[in-house]
Protein backbone atom coordinates (compact mmCIF):
# COMPACT_ATOMS: atom_id res chain seq x y z
CA UNK A 1 0.00 0.00 0.00
CA UNK A 2 2.93 2.69 0.79
CA UNK A 3 4.08 1.82 -2.46
CA UNK A 4 1.18 2.13 -4.39
CA UNK A 5 0.75 5.59 -2.85
CA UNK A 6 4.22 6.92 -4.02
CA UNK A 7 3.35 5.96 -7.77
CA UNK A 8 -0.13 7.71 -7.21
CA UNK A 9 1.97 10.82 -6.01
CA UNK A 10 4.28 10.74 -8.42
CA UNK A 11 2.44 9.95 -11.36
CA UNK A 12 -1.28 12.25 -10.76
CA UNK A 13 0.61 14.51 -8.58
CA UNK A 14 -1.83 17.83 -9.28
CA UNK A 15 -4.47 15.32 -9.79
CA UNK A 16 -7.29 15.63 -6.80
CA UNK A 17 -7.73 12.41 -4.61
CA UNK A 18 -10.39 13.80 -2.62
CA UNK A 19 -12.77 16.09 -2.80
CA UNK A 20 -15.25 16.64 0.20
CA UNK A 21 -18.75 17.17 -0.67
CA UNK A 22 -19.89 18.06 2.63
CA UNK A 23 -17.48 19.28 4.85
CA UNK A 24 -14.70 16.62 6.28
CA UNK A 25 -11.43 18.39 5.61
CA UNK A 26 -9.63 19.96 2.91
CA UNK A 27 -9.68 18.81 -0.10
CA UNK A 28 -6.12 17.14 -1.18
CA UNK A 29 -4.45 15.94 -4.87
CA UNK A 30 -2.44 12.90 -4.62
CA UNK A 31 0.69 14.65 -3.97
CA UNK A 32 -0.68 16.67 -1.36
CA UNK A 33 -1.90 13.46 0.25
CA UNK A 34 1.43 11.34 0.00
CA UNK A 35 2.64 14.08 1.93
CA UNK A 36 -0.15 14.00 4.71
CA UNK A 37 0.36 10.87 5.35
CA UNK A 38 4.14 10.50 5.37
CA UNK A 39 3.72 13.67 8.03
CA UNK A 40 1.57 11.43 9.87
CA UNK A 41 3.48 8.01 9.85
CA UNK A 42 6.26 9.95 10.76
CA UNK A 43 4.86 11.40 13.84
CA UNK A 44 3.21 8.15 14.45
CA UNK A 45 6.57 6.43 14.76
CA UNK A 46 8.09 8.75 16.96
CA UNK A 47 5.37 8.17 19.61
CA UNK A 48 5.77 4.43 18.94
CA UNK A 49 3.67 2.68 17.05
CA UNK A 50 5.34 -0.32 15.47
CA UNK A 51 5.02 -3.43 13.06
CA UNK A 52 2.01 -5.46 14.17
CA UNK A 53 0.40 -2.95 16.49
CA UNK A 54 -3.30 -2.58 16.58
CA UNK A 55 -4.47 1.25 16.17
CA UNK A 56 -8.21 1.73 16.56
CA UNK A 57 -9.58 4.57 14.49
CA UNK A 58 -13.28 6.45 15.17
CA UNK A 59 -13.70 9.12 12.65
CA UNK A 60 -16.52 9.81 10.46
CA UNK A 61 -16.03 10.61 6.62
CA UNK A 62 -13.34 13.12 6.78
CA UNK A 63 -9.44 13.43 6.09
CA UNK A 64 -8.34 12.52 8.59
CA UNK A 65 -9.44 9.00 8.24
CA UNK A 66 -7.58 7.82 4.75
CA UNK A 67 -4.37 9.34 6.20
CA UNK A 68 -4.57 7.78 9.07
CA UNK A 69 -5.14 4.40 7.42
CA UNK A 70 -2.55 4.45 5.34
CA UNK A 71 0.47 5.78 7.75
CA UNK A 72 -0.73 3.00 9.70
CA UNK A 73 0.07 0.69 6.66
CA UNK A 74 2.99 2.03 5.96
CA UNK A 75 4.42 1.01 9.35
CA UNK A 76 3.08 -2.22 8.80
CA UNK A 77 0.48 -1.70 11.72
CA UNK A 78 -2.81 -2.74 11.44
CA UNK A 79 -5.76 -0.42 11.56
CA UNK A 80 -9.15 -1.32 13.64
CA UNK A 81 -11.72 0.52 11.94
CA UNK A 82 -14.86 1.29 14.21
CA UNK A 83 -18.16 2.62 13.17
CA UNK A 84 -19.11 6.16 15.59
CA UNK A 85 -22.28 5.06 16.19
CA UNK A 86 -21.13 2.40 18.38
CA UNK A 87 -22.00 2.65 21.98
CA UNK A 88 -18.93 2.22 24.62
CA UNK A 89 -19.65 -1.33 24.98
CA UNK A 90 -19.55 -2.53 21.46
CA UNK A 91 -16.29 0.31 21.32
CA UNK A 92 -14.23 -1.91 24.00
CA UNK A 93 -15.92 -5.01 22.82
CA UNK A 94 -14.17 -4.17 19.46
CA UNK A 95 -10.63 -2.80 20.73
CA UNK A 96 -10.77 -5.31 23.05
CA UNK A 97 -11.30 -8.07 20.52
CA UNK A 98 -8.89 -7.01 18.39
CA UNK A 99 -5.88 -6.13 20.89
CA UNK A 100 -6.04 -2.24 19.75
CA UNK A 101 -3.02 -0.99 21.97
CA UNK A 102 -3.48 3.01 20.29
CA UNK A 103 -6.53 4.97 19.52
CA UNK A 104 -7.15 7.74 16.52
CA UNK A 105 -10.72 9.19 17.11
CA UNK A 106 -12.73 12.43 17.21
CA UNK A 107 -12.00 14.56 20.06
CA UNK A 108 -16.16 14.83 20.30
CA UNK A 109 -16.55 11.32 20.49
CA UNK A 110 -13.77 11.26 22.72
CA UNK A 111 -15.37 13.14 25.09
CA UNK A 112 -19.00 11.16 25.30
CA UNK A 113 -17.17 7.96 25.13
CA UNK A 114 -14.32 8.04 27.19
CA UNK A 115 -13.24 7.30 31.01
CA UNK A 116 -11.12 10.20 32.31
CA UNK A 117 -9.60 10.31 29.26
CA UNK A 118 -9.13 6.96 28.62
CA UNK A 119 -11.05 4.46 26.26
CA UNK A 120 -10.75 0.48 26.71
CA UNK A 121 -6.90 -0.43 27.52
CA UNK A 122 -5.52 2.14 25.66
CA UNK A 123 -3.35 3.91 27.50
CA UNK A 124 -4.11 8.32 27.35
CA UNK A 125 -0.58 9.10 26.05
CA UNK A 126 -1.24 6.27 23.13
CA UNK A 127 -4.76 8.70 22.21
CA UNK A 128 -4.49 10.73 19.36
CA UNK A 129 -7.41 13.32 19.36
CA UNK A 130 -8.91 15.09 16.24
CA UNK A 131 -10.53 17.99 15.27
CA UNK A 132 -9.33 19.54 18.93
CA UNK A 133 -6.21 21.90 18.49
CA UNK A 134 -6.56 23.20 22.16
CA UNK A 135 -3.44 22.01 24.29
CA UNK A 136 -4.59 18.45 25.40
CA UNK A 137 -1.46 17.52 28.01
CA UNK A 138 -3.36 17.74 31.08
CA UNK A 139 -4.86 15.04 29.67
CA UNK A 140 -2.15 13.31 28.30
CA UNK A 141 -3.73 13.15 24.25
CA UNK A 142 -1.48 13.04 21.34
CA UNK A 143 -2.87 15.70 18.56
CA UNK A 144 -3.54 14.70 14.93
CA UNK A 145 -2.79 18.14 13.76
CA UNK A 146 0.79 18.08 15.25
CA UNK A 147 1.54 14.50 13.78
CA UNK A 148 0.23 16.50 10.27
CA UNK A 149 3.14 18.92 11.27
CA UNK A 150 6.06 16.40 12.29
CA UNK A 151 9.49 16.18 10.40
CA UNK A 152 9.73 13.20 8.03
CA UNK A 153 11.48 10.51 9.25
CA UNK A 154 13.09 7.52 6.96
CA UNK A 155 10.98 4.50 7.21
CA UNK A 156 12.26 1.99 9.60
CA UNK A 157 9.67 -0.63 9.72
CA UNK A 158 8.32 -1.94 5.45
CA UNK A 159 4.92 -4.26 5.59
CA UNK A 160 5.60 -6.94 3.02
CA UNK A 161 2.49 -7.43 0.82
CA UNK A 162 0.83 -10.44 2.87
CA UNK A 163 0.96 -8.61 6.43
CA UNK A 164 -2.19 -7.45 7.87
CA UNK A 165 -3.40 -3.56 6.52
CA UNK A 166 -6.99 -4.09 8.59
CA UNK A 167 -8.79 -6.12 11.07
CA UNK A 168 -12.33 -5.25 9.53
CA UNK A 169 -14.91 -6.09 11.62
CA UNK A 170 -18.42 -7.71 10.58
CA UNK A 171 -21.57 -8.72 11.01
CA UNK A 172 -21.36 -10.96 8.28
CA UNK A 173 -21.80 -14.55 10.10
CA UNK A 174 -23.71 -15.03 12.86
CA UNK A 175 -23.26 -14.08 16.28
CA UNK A 176 -20.91 -11.12 17.67
CA UNK A 177 -18.95 -8.72 14.89
CA UNK A 178 -15.93 -10.77 14.02
CA UNK A 179 -12.67 -9.18 13.04
CA UNK A 180 -11.34 -10.11 8.89
CA UNK A 181 -8.07 -9.89 8.45
CA UNK A 182 -7.08 -7.91 5.81
CA UNK A 183 -3.62 -7.67 4.06
CA UNK A 184 -1.97 -5.38 1.66
CA UNK A 185 -2.52 -7.58 -1.26
CA UNK A 186 -6.21 -7.60 -0.94
CA UNK A 187 -6.61 -3.77 -0.90
CA UNK A 188 -4.06 -3.56 -3.82
CA UNK A 189 -5.70 -6.45 -6.11
CA UNK A 190 -9.19 -5.16 -5.10
CA UNK A 191 -8.20 -1.72 -6.52
CA UNK A 192 -6.46 -2.79 -9.11
CA UNK A 193 -8.95 -5.21 -10.61
CA UNK A 194 -11.96 -2.69 -9.57
CA UNK A 195 -10.14 0.12 -11.36
CA UNK A 196 -9.53 -2.09 -15.03
CA UNK A 197 -13.05 -3.16 -14.58
CA UNK A 198 -14.63 0.33 -14.76
CA UNK A 199 -12.00 1.82 -17.28
CA UNK A 200 -10.08 3.65 -14.43
CA UNK A 201 -12.77 6.02 -13.48
CA UNK A 202 -11.83 9.49 -12.54
CA UNK A 203 -14.80 10.82 -10.10
CA UNK A 204 -16.14 8.41 -7.77
CA UNK A 205 -19.23 8.66 -5.42
CA UNK A 206 -17.75 7.84 -1.82
CA UNK A 207 -21.28 7.66 -0.32
CA UNK A 208 -20.82 4.82 2.17
CA UNK A 209 -19.07 4.96 5.75
CA UNK A 210 -14.93 5.12 5.46
CA UNK A 211 -15.41 2.68 8.91
CA UNK A 212 -16.66 -0.12 6.38
CA UNK A 213 -15.38 -1.61 3.40
CA UNK A 214 -16.62 0.00 0.78
CA UNK A 215 -15.16 3.82 0.52
CA UNK A 216 -12.16 1.96 1.54
CA UNK A 217 -12.20 0.30 -1.56
CA UNK A 218 -13.12 2.97 -3.47
CA UNK A 219 -10.20 4.86 -2.17
CA UNK A 220 -7.96 1.68 -3.60
CA UNK A 221 -9.73 2.30 -6.95
CA UNK A 222 -8.87 5.74 -7.53
CA UNK A 223 -5.24 4.48 -5.75
CA UNK A 224 -4.71 2.65 -8.99
CA UNK A 225 -6.19 4.57 -11.57
CA UNK A 226 -5.34 8.04 -10.83
CA UNK A 227 -9.22 9.06 -10.11
CA UNK A 228 -10.75 10.82 -7.47
CA UNK A 229 -12.97 10.10 -4.08
CA UNK A 230 -16.15 12.56 -3.84
CA UNK A 231 -16.78 11.87 -0.46
CA UNK A 232 -20.16 12.89 1.14
CA UNK A 233 -21.31 12.25 4.97
CA UNK A 234 -22.88 9.47 3.97
CA UNK A 235 -26.10 7.70 2.13
CA UNK A 236 -28.84 9.68 1.33
CA UNK A 237 -31.77 8.72 -1.83
CA UNK A 238 -32.54 12.40 -1.61
CA UNK A 239 -29.22 14.26 -2.66
CA UNK A 240 -27.93 11.31 -4.80
CA UNK A 241 -28.90 12.29 -8.19
CA UNK A 242 -28.09 16.08 -7.58
CA UNK A 243 -24.62 14.33 -6.22
CA UNK A 244 -24.61 12.06 -9.42
CA UNK A 245 -25.13 15.35 -11.78
CA UNK A 246 -23.46 18.08 -10.21
CA UNK A 247 -20.28 16.51 -9.47
CA UNK A 248 -20.13 14.43 -13.17
CA UNK A 249 -19.65 11.34 -11.55
CA UNK A 250 -18.36 8.14 -13.47
CA UNK A 251 -18.32 6.07 -10.61
CA UNK A 252 -21.35 4.94 -7.98
CA UNK A 253 -22.98 1.97 -6.18
CA UNK A 254 -26.67 2.69 -7.81
CA UNK A 255 -29.90 0.35 -7.17
CA UNK A 256 -33.43 0.55 -8.29
CA UNK A 257 -34.21 3.57 -5.91
CA UNK A 258 -33.24 6.05 -8.64
CA UNK A 259 -36.41 5.00 -10.10
CA UNK A 260 -38.46 6.55 -7.67
CA UNK A 261 -36.88 9.94 -8.23
CA UNK A 262 -39.51 12.36 -10.83
CA UNK A 263 -38.09 11.86 -13.95
CA UNK A 264 -36.18 14.89 -15.62
CA UNK A 265 -34.17 15.98 -18.62
CA UNK A 266 -31.30 15.13 -16.61
CA UNK A 267 -32.57 11.87 -16.71
CA UNK A 268 -30.34 10.87 -19.82
CA UNK A 269 -27.58 13.55 -18.91
CA UNK A 270 -25.53 11.19 -16.57
CA UNK A 271 -21.90 11.01 -17.06
CA UNK A 272 -22.28 7.60 -15.05
CA UNK A 273 -22.10 5.19 -18.06
CA UNK A 274 -21.16 1.82 -16.50
CA UNK A 275 -22.43 1.11 -12.51
CA UNK A 276 -22.23 -1.95 -10.09
CA UNK A 277 -25.85 -3.06 -8.72
CA UNK A 278 -26.18 -5.79 -5.60
CA UNK A 279 -29.48 -8.15 -6.26
CA UNK A 280 -31.01 -5.86 -8.11
CA UNK A 281 -35.13 -7.10 -8.72
CA UNK A 282 -34.96 -8.52 -12.30
CA UNK A 283 -38.20 -6.72 -13.58
CA UNK A 284 -36.48 -3.30 -12.99
CA UNK A 285 -33.14 -4.10 -14.76
CA UNK A 286 -33.78 -3.05 -18.31
CA UNK A 287 -36.57 -0.07 -17.15
CA UNK A 288 -33.28 1.22 -15.24
CA UNK A 289 -30.92 0.85 -17.90
CA UNK A 290 -32.88 2.82 -20.44
CA UNK A 291 -34.38 5.91 -18.26
CA UNK A 292 -30.18 6.40 -17.41
CA UNK A 293 -28.61 5.51 -20.34
CA UNK A 294 -26.06 3.80 -18.19
CA UNK A 295 -25.31 -0.18 -18.53
CA UNK A 296 -25.92 -1.77 -15.33
CA UNK A 297 -24.44 -4.99 -13.95
CA UNK A 298 -24.36 -7.06 -11.01
CA UNK A 299 -21.41 -7.41 -8.60
CA UNK A 300 -20.79 -10.09 -6.13
CA UNK A 301 -18.57 -8.81 -2.92
CA UNK A 302 -18.12 -9.10 0.24
CA UNK A 303 -15.48 -8.08 3.42
CA UNK A 304 -14.27 -11.77 3.23
CA UNK A 305 -13.56 -12.22 -0.42
CA UNK A 306 -13.12 -9.31 -1.89
CA UNK A 307 -14.67 -9.29 -5.08
CA UNK A 308 -16.32 -12.66 -5.78
CA UNK A 309 -18.27 -12.64 -9.55
CA UNK A 310 -19.71 -9.55 -11.77
CA UNK A 311 -22.01 -10.05 -15.19
CA UNK A 312 -19.73 -9.04 -17.65
CA UNK A 313 -20.80 -5.90 -19.87
CA UNK A 314 -21.09 -7.25 -23.32
CA UNK A 315 -23.68 -9.75 -21.35
CA UNK A 316 -27.03 -8.06 -22.76
CA UNK A 317 -28.61 -11.50 -23.04
CA UNK A 318 -28.82 -11.63 -18.73
CA UNK A 319 -30.39 -8.47 -18.13
CA UNK A 320 -33.04 -8.91 -16.64
CA UNK A 321 -32.01 -12.59 -15.57
CA UNK A 322 -31.18 -12.06 -11.99
CA UNK A 323 -27.88 -13.59 -12.74
CA UNK A 324 -24.66 -12.40 -10.51
CA UNK A 325 -22.66 -13.59 -13.33
CA UNK A 326 -18.94 -15.22 -13.46
CA UNK A 327 -16.09 -15.57 -10.90
CA UNK A 328 -13.39 -12.61 -11.22
CA UNK A 329 -10.03 -14.26 -12.85
CA UNK A 330 -8.48 -14.96 -9.61
CA UNK A 331 -11.39 -16.60 -8.21
CA UNK A 332 -12.74 -20.40 -8.19
CA UNK A 333 -15.97 -21.31 -7.00
CA UNK A 334 -17.88 -24.30 -6.00
CA UNK A 335 -21.37 -24.74 -4.40
CA UNK A 336 -22.06 -27.35 -1.87
CA UNK A 337 -24.56 -29.20 -0.16
CA UNK A 338 -25.13 -29.49 3.77
CA UNK A 339 -22.98 -32.22 3.87
CA UNK A 340 -19.89 -29.80 2.78
CA UNK A 341 -20.12 -32.01 -1.03
CA UNK A 342 -20.04 -30.22 -4.04
CA UNK A 343 -23.47 -30.47 -6.16
CA UNK A 344 -24.06 -30.74 -9.60
CA UNK A 345 -24.75 -27.94 -11.74
CA UNK A 346 -28.18 -26.38 -11.33
CA UNK A 347 -28.67 -27.39 -8.05
CA UNK A 348 -28.90 -24.56 -5.30
CA UNK A 349 -26.38 -24.79 -2.02
CA UNK A 350 -24.07 -22.52 -0.20
CA UNK A 351 -21.59 -20.96 -2.62
CA UNK A 352 -18.17 -21.35 -1.23
CA UNK A 353 -15.08 -19.42 -3.05
CA UNK A 354 -11.37 -19.33 -2.95
CA UNK A 355 -8.50 -17.40 -4.41
CA UNK A 356 -5.50 -14.87 -4.01
CA UNK A 357 -6.06 -11.87 -1.95
CA UNK A 358 -9.45 -12.74 0.28
CA UNK A 359 -9.21 -12.57 4.17
CA UNK A 360 -6.64 -14.45 6.05
CA UNK A 361 -9.46 -15.48 8.31
CA UNK A 362 -11.12 -13.96 11.29
CA UNK A 363 -9.16 -12.68 13.97
CA UNK A 364 -8.73 -14.77 17.61
CA UNK A 365 -11.87 -17.01 16.18
CA UNK A 366 -9.62 -20.53 15.18
CA UNK A 367 -13.33 -22.49 16.35
CA UNK A 368 -15.07 -20.37 13.43
CA UNK A 369 -12.45 -20.55 10.69
CA UNK A 370 -12.47 -23.83 11.15
CA UNK A 371 -15.83 -24.63 10.27
CA UNK A 372 -15.83 -22.31 7.42
CA UNK A 373 -12.59 -22.37 5.86
CA UNK A 374 -12.47 -26.14 3.73
CA UNK A 375 -9.74 -28.10 2.77
CA UNK A 376 -8.31 -26.39 -0.26
CA UNK A 377 -8.59 -22.79 1.25
CA UNK A 378 -12.49 -22.65 0.26
CA UNK A 379 -14.52 -20.06 2.01
CA UNK A 380 -18.04 -21.22 2.42
CA UNK A 381 -19.86 -17.23 2.25
CA UNK A 382 -22.99 -18.33 3.74
CA UNK A 383 -25.03 -17.46 0.40
CA UNK A 384 -27.59 -20.03 -1.33
CA UNK A 385 -26.65 -19.71 -4.68
CA UNK A 386 -27.25 -21.55 -7.76
CA UNK A 387 -24.33 -22.22 -10.40
CA UNK A 388 -25.01 -23.77 -14.45
CA UNK A 389 -23.22 -25.52 -16.27
CA UNK A 390 -22.17 -22.33 -18.21
CA UNK A 391 -20.19 -21.06 -14.98
CA UNK A 392 -23.56 -18.49 -14.21
CA UNK A 393 -24.57 -17.93 -10.71
CA UNK A 394 -28.10 -17.38 -9.26
CA UNK A 395 -28.16 -15.70 -6.13
CA UNK A 396 -31.50 -17.55 -4.05
CA UNK A 397 -31.01 -16.44 -0.02
CA UNK A 398 -29.09 -16.72 2.75
CA UNK A 399 -27.93 -19.69 5.01
CA UNK A 400 -26.80 -16.94 7.97
CA UNK A 401 -28.17 -14.63 9.86
CA UNK A 402 -28.19 -10.98 8.61
CA UNK A 403 -30.16 -7.99 7.97
CA UNK A 404 -28.95 -5.14 5.74
CA UNK A 405 -30.35 -2.10 6.71
CA UNK A 406 -28.86 1.43 4.75
CA UNK A 407 -25.33 -0.45 4.14
CA UNK A 408 -25.26 -1.26 7.59
CA UNK A 409 -24.85 -5.05 8.64
CA UNK A 410 -26.42 -5.80 11.89
CA UNK A 411 -26.19 -9.67 12.92
CA UNK A 412 -29.60 -10.96 14.53
CA UNK A 413 -28.19 -12.99 17.17
CA UNK A 414 -26.47 -9.46 18.57
CA UNK A 415 -29.61 -8.33 18.92
CA UNK A 416 -31.51 -11.28 20.15
CA UNK A 417 -28.77 -11.59 22.79
CA UNK A 418 -29.43 -7.67 24.26
CA UNK A 419 -33.22 -8.62 24.20
CA UNK A 420 -33.03 -11.69 26.22
CA UNK A 421 -31.44 -9.31 28.77
CA UNK A 422 -34.83 -7.72 29.71
CA UNK A 423 -35.85 -10.39 32.62
CA UNK A 424 -39.41 -9.97 31.19
CA UNK A 425 -38.60 -12.19 27.90
CA UNK A 426 -38.57 -15.83 27.40
CA UNK A 427 -37.73 -16.12 23.41
CA UNK A 428 -36.87 -14.00 20.71
CA UNK A 429 -36.53 -14.11 17.24
CA UNK A 430 -34.88 -11.22 15.04
CA UNK A 431 -35.85 -11.20 11.64
CA UNK A 432 -35.13 -8.95 8.29
CA UNK A 433 -38.15 -7.31 6.99
CA UNK A 434 -38.67 -5.81 3.09
CA UNK A 435 -38.21 -1.52 3.38
CA UNK A 436 -37.88 0.59 -0.11
CA UNK A 437 -35.91 2.71 1.36
CA UNK A 438 -33.30 0.57 3.39
CA UNK A 439 -33.90 -2.71 1.70
CA UNK A 440 -34.34 -3.81 4.73
CA UNK A 441 -35.54 -3.51 8.39
CA UNK A 442 -34.82 -5.05 11.67
CA UNK A 443 -38.33 -7.17 13.62
CA UNK A 444 -38.42 -8.44 16.71
CA UNK A 445 -40.86 -11.11 17.59
CA UNK A 446 -41.10 -11.55 21.48
CA UNK A 447 -42.11 -14.16 23.51
CA UNK A 448 -42.52 -13.13 27.71
CA UNK A 449 -41.84 -15.09 30.62
CA UNK A 450 -45.87 -16.42 31.98
CA UNK A 451 -46.88 -13.58 33.83
CA UNK A 452 -44.91 -10.97 32.60
CA UNK A 453 -45.89 -7.84 30.35
CA UNK A 454 -44.02 -5.34 28.39
CA UNK A 455 -44.87 -2.88 25.66
CA UNK A 456 -42.86 -2.41 22.16
CA UNK A 457 -41.51 0.95 23.64
CA UNK A 458 -40.02 -1.18 26.57
CA UNK A 459 -38.27 -3.88 24.08
CA UNK A 460 -36.86 -1.12 22.09
CA UNK A 461 -35.48 0.41 25.40
CA UNK A 462 -33.78 -2.71 26.51
CA UNK A 463 -32.51 -3.02 23.04
CA UNK A 464 -30.54 0.56 23.32
CA UNK A 465 -29.32 -0.20 26.78
CA UNK A 466 -26.31 -1.74 24.60
CA UNK A 467 -27.27 -0.93 20.77
CA UNK A 468 -26.29 1.08 18.44
CA UNK A 469 -29.58 3.35 17.48
CA UNK A 470 -28.94 1.59 13.60
CA UNK A 471 -29.53 -1.96 15.39
CA UNK A 472 -33.05 -1.11 17.22
CA UNK A 473 -35.95 -3.18 16.21
CA UNK A 474 -38.43 -0.95 14.36
CA UNK A 475 -40.64 -3.79 14.54
CA UNK A 476 -42.20 -5.72 17.34
CA UNK A 477 -44.38 -8.74 18.06
CA UNK A 478 -45.77 -10.36 20.88
CA UNK A 479 -46.29 -13.76 20.69
CA UNK A 480 -47.41 -17.00 22.54
CA UNK A 481 -44.35 -19.16 21.25
CA UNK A 482 -42.15 -19.39 18.66
CA UNK A 483 -41.33 -22.44 16.29
CA UNK A 484 -38.46 -24.13 17.85
CA UNK A 485 -36.26 -26.89 16.03
CA UNK A 486 -35.51 -30.32 17.39
CA UNK A 487 -32.58 -28.44 19.28
CA UNK A 488 -34.38 -26.52 20.91
CA UNK A 489 -33.37 -23.39 19.08
CA UNK A 490 -36.04 -20.74 17.23
CA UNK A 491 -36.41 -21.58 13.83
CA UNK A 492 -35.53 -18.69 11.78
CA UNK A 493 -36.55 -19.86 8.74
CA UNK A 494 -39.97 -20.25 9.29
CA UNK A 495 -40.32 -16.82 10.62
CA UNK A 496 -38.58 -15.88 7.33
CA UNK A 497 -40.97 -17.18 5.40
CA UNK A 498 -44.14 -15.73 7.04
CA UNK A 499 -46.15 -12.38 6.27
CA UNK A 500 -44.15 -9.94 7.40
CA UNK A 501 -46.60 -6.96 8.53
CA UNK A 502 -49.66 -8.95 9.96
CA UNK A 503 -51.69 -7.59 12.45
CA UNK A 504 -50.30 -8.24 15.84
CA UNK A 505 -46.84 -6.32 14.01
CA UNK A 506 -46.16 -2.84 16.16
CA UNK A 507 -44.30 -0.22 14.11
CA UNK A 508 -42.39 1.55 16.27
CA UNK A 509 -41.79 4.87 14.16
CA UNK A 510 -43.69 7.44 11.97
CA UNK A 511 -46.32 9.98 13.48
CA UNK A 512 -47.65 7.62 16.14
CA UNK A 513 -44.39 5.93 17.53
CA UNK A 514 -45.35 7.90 20.90
CA UNK A 515 -48.36 5.44 21.18
CA UNK A 516 -46.26 2.84 19.67
CA UNK A 517 -49.34 2.28 17.10
CA UNK A 518 -49.24 -0.10 13.56
CA UNK A 519 -50.76 1.31 10.54
CA UNK A 520 -50.63 0.18 6.92
CA UNK A 521 -49.30 3.16 5.42
CA UNK A 522 -46.68 3.41 8.50
CA UNK A 523 -45.31 -0.41 8.08
CA UNK A 524 -44.42 0.90 4.22
CA UNK A 525 -43.37 4.57 4.32
CA UNK A 526 -40.14 6.16 4.56
CA UNK A 527 -39.36 8.09 7.94
CA UNK A 528 -36.28 9.51 7.93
Amino acid sequence: MPEALDFAGETWADNPALTFLEGGGPDRTWAQLREDVTRVRSGLQAAGVRHGDRVGVLLDNQLEFPVSWFAIAELGAVIVPMNPKYTRREIEFVMGDAGVTWLIADATMLDSLSVDGALGDVAQARVVVVGDETDEGDRGWLRFVDLLGHEELPRTQVPGVDDLANIQFTSGTTGLPKGCMLTHRYWIAGGVQSAALFDDPQRILADHPFYYLQNQAYFTMALAGGGALHVTRGLSRRKFMGWLVDQRIDFAWIDDGMLDVPRSELDRQLVLKKAPVAALPAELHAELESRFDLVARDWYASTEVGSGTFVPFDRTDLVGSGSMGLVFPNRESKIVDAQLEEVEAGVVGELCLRGDGMMQGYYNRPETNAELFLPGGWFRTGDLVRKNADGLHYYQGRLRDVIRRSGESIASAEVEQQILTMPEVAEVGVVPVPDRERGEDVKAIVVLKPGESATAEQVVDGALKGLSSFKIPRYVEFRAELPMTSSGKVRKAALREEDPFNDSVIDVTGPNKNKYVKTAAERTGHVE
